[in-house]
């Protein structure tokens, strides 16, 4: 047992216990003198002996990388650091490392207010410098987050917690065995693809990202919603102090797809020499309709554009120039003068496919069923994919009659042409099938529509209860993380599936 007082390696005495985390128990210790940091592994919360080896290979691996490694923003570890001892408690692994002086930036955020702009290009230059030596040894952090980094009062930030650190070759999955390996992720800053099991370096930059927007916003990443077409979070109005360039390279790092980040941490530090104060830049406009603030309203209203996606109209001008300022109404939340537009719209021409469909969200918005239904009803008449799409939705929410609904998405897939509208039917098609009890039509039809767009979560969802009605309750339970940590609680369906996930999660353990 450590305990106070307690010399190991004849070397280093141990001072004070300074708390646990992720799988160590850390304590103080003086090294003849220099104040040092030595991390146990427990292995308290393993039982199955193959998922112990591996909780020793993890510790293993950060002993050995920071060896590798000379930064000052990364704690230093000498050849001799790591050792095991055994005593009467059973063998206990050991790594003694430099002792970093000063706070983390999770309790630096508490009592500070949000970073400034100044602040946050110094901040996220040394965190890409210290990523570009972790990433050009052929590392990834896996676990990066505010309380794993630290601020040494000379200003200097520290990456720690090298715990979950991996070679970039092909990573393991999530699971080991019939036991979940927990601290592999956070939930708020890890990816959907780390999530999964297969974290790249780029997952590194959007954990980086989602670090940013708490720190210059005050606020936890996973409170701010996100953009229901483009899985974007929608956080900028927390943070004014933040110039569109920097949100744009902020937002750049947590894109949903790894593809669509920076690929690397020179192309980081390239677009932050651009930032740097003196250099020119756009100012801000007022109401820029280019810009990403504006950007993210467009996600809200996309719902209501996707009814006359790719359909030729034939109403008349007048009708179709008020659904189009419908919409427009909508988009500055004016939702009145939106609801009069398309009203009036329908009075010139009720067959008008695109006003319907949008009558069709206007009134589920006031949970008005058999008003959405009618409208989406003439508006799939007429050849819109996207209504055929809201209206099983309501037969499957409403009516649980999961066999009209899966004709009528079966339908709205003969004539869709836009892969948003497409992810929508088969994500409700798997929904139909699921509750039909065809649970490997249903997988198919889910994982169909996460390969069209990953970055929505409802089908993750979805494919948990699947996967965990097939009995595959491991894969069911990496699906339930993604749900839990994605889903928009502000929509009735993923609350109640987000309620499911948490429910789930409790007792896996």
């Amino acid at each position: 047992m450590i305990q106070q007082g307690l010399v190991l390696q004849n070397r280093y005495r141990v001072v004070r216990s300074l708390g646990k985390g992720g799988f160590g128990h850390i304590f103080e210790v003086s090294d003849r003198g220099t104040p040092k940091v030595l991390k146990v592994l427990n292995l308290e919360k393993f039982c199955a002996p193959e998922t112990k080896q591996k909780a020793i290979s993890l510790f293993q691996r950060e002993a050995q990388v920071l060896m590798r490694l000379n930064h000052p923003g990364i704690p230093k570890v000498e050849p001799d650091g790591y050792f095991a001892t055994t005593g009467d408690a059973g063998t206990h692994h050991c790594l003694v490392m430099e002792k970093i002086d000063g706070q983390n930036l999770a309790e630096w955020i508490e009592d500070k207010p949000p970073l400034t702009q100044e602040q946050a290009l110094d901040w996220l230059k040394q965190l890409a410098v210290i990523l570009d030596e972790l990433h050009r040894h052929h590392y990834f952090h896996r676990d990066i987050k505010p309380s794993n980094i630290m601020l040494k009062p000379d200003g200097q930030l520290v990456l720690i917690d090298f715990g979950t650190v991996r070679e970039v070759t092909n990573t393991y999955l999530l699971k080991i065995g019939d036991e979940e390996v927990t601290g592999l992720f956070s939930v708020g800053y890890a990816p959907v693809e780390q999530l999964k099991g297969k974290a790249v370096p780029q997952s590194d930059f959007h954990a980086l990202g989602r670090t940013f927007v708490h720190l210059l916003t005050g606020k936890h990443p996973d409170t701010f919603p996100l953009n229901d077409m483009t899985g974007e979070l929608i956080w900028r109005d927390a943070a004014t102090q933040v110039s569109p360039a920097l949100a744009d390279l902020i937002d750049s790092l947590m894109a949903t797809f790894p593809g669509e980040r920076p690929q690397n941490t020179q192309a980081i530090l390239q677009r932050l020499a651009k930032l740097e104060p003196g250099r020119a830049q756009d100012p801000p406009l007022l109401g820029n309709k280019n810009s990403k603030g504006n950007r993210v309203k467009f996600g809200v209203a996309g719902l209501l554009l996707l009814g006359f996606t790719g359909i030729q109209f034939g109403f008349p001008q007048l009708a179709r120039s008020l659904n189009d300022r419908g919409v427009e109404n909508y988009l500055a939340n004016q939702s009145r003068k939106a609801l009069s537009d398309i009203e009036w719209a329908l009075k010139l021409n009720p067959d008008n496919t695109g006003a319907n469909y949008n009558r069709g969200i206007l009134c589920e918005q006031v949970r008005d069923v058999g008003c959405a239904s009618s409208h989406y009803q003439k508006a799939a008449l007429r050849g819109s994919a996207a209504a055929y799409s809201q209206l099983s939705r309501l037969y499957i929410i409403h009516h649980k009659n999961f066999d009209a609904a899966a004709d009528l998405l079966q339908k709205g897939l003969q004539l869709v042409r836009d892969d948003r509208v497409k992810y929508s039917l088969l994500k409700n098609l798997g929904w139909a099938r699921l509750g039909q009890g065809r649970y490997a039509e249903a997988k198919e039809h889910l994982q169909a529509a996460i390969e069209l767009d990953s970055g929505r979560v409802s089908a993750h969802c979805l494919l948990a209860q699947v996967l965990e009605a097939q009995g595959e309750k491991q894969s069911s339970l990496a699906e339930w993380e993604i749900c839990r940590q994605y889903a928009d609680k502000s929509k009735p369906d993923e609350d109640l599936w987000y309620a499911m996930a948490q429910k789930r999660l409790a007792v896996r353990f």
